[in-house]
């Protein structure tokens, strides 16, 4: 059974070297295929932290961590890096033209737009959309919005804002990924996190 496990997942990695190489020549990009013997959980950030973007497909219906979360998301706790999701269904032609950012301007939030500046500055468009923007003073101490606008236009990034307000905490998530989609927006940027230690414990 070991054998025929391992020949499996030799034959899968030899069809993704395969895939890669050709999209490489297509493109014209340089690659470097890795193939590691180990558990992805623990070998897969060591080799992220060394890398720009790591880029996983969106599980909806995964096997999940010890921790409860799935593969992907645990990457985004773990590697330290930016962390690109591509939904399991969907066709995607276009990344990057309409970015909307959702920002709360907390150091998630703050993480994840300077992650995104390389995007950002190439986008054709920017949306910042911003929820129950009230409750942001007491949590982070936030500077007034136009300051956000501000620092974005120093990237070449001319934003428009929506903002949101009376949205319950459990649906905000959904709030943000409804907002980037009516505004026709090919990617959200968010903040894997914005909790504090002691509110993450409890």
């Amino acid at each position: 059974i070991d054998d025929a496990v391992e020949d499996s997942i030799d034959q899968s990695a030899l069809e993704m070297r395969s895939a890669l190489e050709r999209l490489a020549a297509q493109y014209g990009i340089d690659t470097e295929w890795r193939m590691v013997d180990a558990e992805a959980m623990t070998v897969l950030p060591q080799h992220a932290r060394y890398a720009d973007l790591c880029i996983f497909g969106a599980e909806t219906h995964a096997v999940s961590t010890s921790a409860g979360y799935r593969f992907a998301e645990a990457m985004l706790f773990t590697t330290g890096r930016p962390v690109l999701l591509v939904p399991e269904a969907g066709n995607f032609t276009v990344l990057g033209a309409h970015v909307a950012v959702a920002w709360n301007s907390s150091r998630a939030g703050a993480r994840a737009l300077n992650d995104s500046l390389p995007l950002l500055e190439r986008s054709e468009k920017t949306t910042v959309i911003t929820i129950n923007p009230g409750d942001h003073m007491g949590l982070h101490g936030a500077l007034p919005l136009p300051k956000l606008l501000e620092h974005l236009k120093r990237h070449g990034s001319v934003a428009q804002v929506v903002e949101l307000s009376d949205v319950p905490t459990a649906m905000i998530a959904d709030a943000l990924q409804d907002q980037a989609l009516a505004a026709g927006a090919d990617m959200l940027v968010a903040g894997a996190h914005g909790h504090t230690w002691l509110r993450k414990v409890l």
